[in-house]
């Protein structure tokens, strides 16, 4: 599927999953509860203490199947979602027999389909999707070592990485694009989670790492060719024994921040990102110190209302051992966990927790694995409690990596802009939903959606309708099943489309702009080099043909390899990627 369109076959796939919905207003205040739906989802039999949890699409049908684990590594399950139930295919994806400390998901054997990566207490393992339902273990000659912790593209290759630890050692793990792996050793010390994310948005990934012990807590600035112990001077820095890490734009600035949860005293830390390469701690005054044993903590719009709210589980709690800090958008937090259904006797004490979207409603959900209550599956019912707007936003990397690992996306609701990034893990057994669920309050519109890949490419739409789920792929287009044209593709007022791609000697590029506005089409080289313009000045009708043979403003031919062709149109900017062949 790289460098084309989706198959017809996956975009039916992919519309088949969304739901006719109605556009409500944000009911503010009103009651809303997870129900726990367990066993009524079909998800029953397990033995031992939970320990690790995800969501993935193993098989690209549109909805989320999960994978989880138990603590002392004898069960592991992986189940596939069917949307009225979920099915155990452990044994029949050949993942029967096996255990897990924590499991993570990426694609990195080159093709289609997001492999498994576990962490087994003693090594990792990898075993490659065949998309088929099964899978591979093609652990040996891979290279890898150490304890995987998250993954991301740390050099910009288009293959994701692998983030590493051991016991006295930070690794990338650099993929080869074909699912073998060279390390490089990026940081000393002992750490045992940490959190991938662009902190100074510089276009790279950096590392905040976290300890058991009272040795402090590591940000690590990606250089490039290596990486820099930024903490002190960004004022990161934290020795408190930190179990869970989350990181996310709580304050819709545009920068990511952190949330610690501790094993020690005096609690959980909010380090609110300035924006200018250092942090503040403000816990105290947002409301959010939770407890001093904290095992898991998460970012996540419960209620759709555009601001990330903070779940936390402590340990050592048979009571009310959970909270859910509701955000109140003012840079204070609530504790509404118990009238949500997600706090109460005898539930809590969570090793592992995954959020994400599993029935496909709009409301983002939570699979939690632990202790007390061990495996419960808590379904968000907000769409028929207190119903919020939404976006749902799936990525495909085609430049980038294959899930787009690392991109992050600034959608305009009303007055507000929320910002959120697609990560690969984080925490300490922590695998969330890599598409993006977002909130839209009581917004019926997304007034723009910017799409920044790792590539560097960036690509913006306008005036998308709410209550949707929309696939996007690097360089080709934004899809979706409510679209009126059979593609799928989305229409409106600004498009360019660029055929054939690939393309030997000849593109026909084809602009879409209301008359008399101004616009410019230019191709440039994935580096950024203008190569050739096509056209600048007023447009002269809505629609407008060009052509570009594939040279430069010289006339000579140029390289094969990848170009973008890009339109400007009064703040505007979309952008196609073409490859030419020679």
């Amino acid at each position: 599927m790289k460098g084309g369109r989706p198959s017809k076959a996956r975009k039916r796939a992919f519309a088949s999953v969304l739901p006719v919905m109605a556009l409500f207003p944000c009911a503010a205040g009103a009651q809303q509860v997870f129900t726990d739906v367990t066993s009524a989802m079909g998800i029953s039999g397990q033995t031992g203490l939970g320990h690790s949890v995800s969501w993935c699409d193993i098989d690209r049908d549109g909805d989320l199947d999960t994978a989880f684990s138990n603590q002392d590594g004898s069960g592991f399950w992986l189940y596939r979602n069917d949307g009225a139930t979920f099915t155990n295919i452990t044994s029949s994806a050949g993942l029967g027999g096996i255990g897990a400390y924590r499991i993570l998901w990426g694609e990195v054997t080159g093709d289609d389909f997001t492999d498994l990566l576990l962490d087994t207490g003693s090594s990792q393992a990898l075993y490659r999707n065949d998309g088929d339902g099964t899978f591979t273990n093609i652990t040996g000659g891979s290279g890898l070592t150490g304890s995987p912790v998250c993954l991301a593209d740390f050099d910009n290759d288009g293959d994701a990485d692998i983030l590493t630890l051991t016991s006295s050692n930070c690794i990338v793990q650099h993929n080869s694009g074909s699912g073998t792996f060279s390390q490089q050793a990026i940081a000393s010390g002992s750490w045992i989670c940490g959190v991938c994310l662009d902190y100074d948005r510089d276009g790279d990934q950096d590392v905040y790492l976290g300890t058991y012990s009272e040795t402090a807590n590591a940000l690590l600035r990606n250089d490039g060719a290596s990486f820099t112990d930024v903490t002190a001077a960004a004022g990161a820095t934290w020795n408190g024994s930190t179990m869970g890490i989350t990181a996310g734009d709580y304050n819709n600035d545009g920068w990511d921040d952190l949330y610690l949860g501790n094993y020690s005293e005096p609690g959980c830390k909010l380090f609110r990102n300035d924006g200018d390469g250092t942090f503040t701690d403000v816990t105290v005054s947002a409301g959010v110190q939770g407890h001093s044993d904290t095992r898991t903590v998460a970012f996540t719009d419960y209620n759709n209302d555009g601001w990330l709210d903070i779940f936390v589980s402590h340990h050592d709690f048979y009571s009310y051992s959970n909270i859910m800090l509701r955000n109140n958008g003012n840079g204070t937090f609530a504790n509404v966990g118990a009238a949500l259904g997600l706090s109460g006797e005898m539930m809590g004490d969570y090793f592992g927790t995954a959020w994400g979207d599993f029935n496909n409603d709009g409301d983002i959900d939570l699979f939690a694995v632990g202790h007390i209550d061990k495996y419960v599956l808590f379904r968000n019912d907000q769409y028929s409690t207190a119903p919020a707007n939404y976006v749902t936003l799936e990525l495909e990397g085609t430049v980038s990596n294959r899930d787009a690992i690392g991109a992050r996306v600034a959608l305009q609701a009303g007055s507000a802009v929320l910002t959120r990034c697609v990560r690969a893990g984080e925490g300490y057994h922590d695998f969330h939903s890599m598409p993006l669920e977002l909130g839209l309050g009581s917004a019926t519109t997304a007034g723009s959606i910017e799409i920044v890949w790792p590539s560097g490419l960036v690509e913006s739409y306008y005036g998308i309708p709410a209550n949707q789920r929309l696939y996007a792929i690097e360089g080709d287009g934004l899809y979706t099943g409510l679209a009126d044209d059979p593609s799928g593709a989305i229409q409106q007022a600004w498009s360019l489309t660029c055929s054939p791609n690939p393309a030997a000697s000849l593109v026909a590029v084809s602009v879409t702009v209301p008359a008399g506005e101004t616009a410019e089409v230019a191709v440039f080289d994935i580096a950024g080099r203008r190569v050739m313009t096509l056209f600048e000045g007023a447009m002269p009708s809505q629609s407008l043909s060009l052509t570009w043979n594939a040279v430069d403003e010289d006339g000579d031919p140029v390289p094969a390899g990848i170009y973008v062709i890009a339109l400007e149109s009064e703040g505007r900017s979309y952008a196609r990627l073409v490859t030419i062949e020679r």
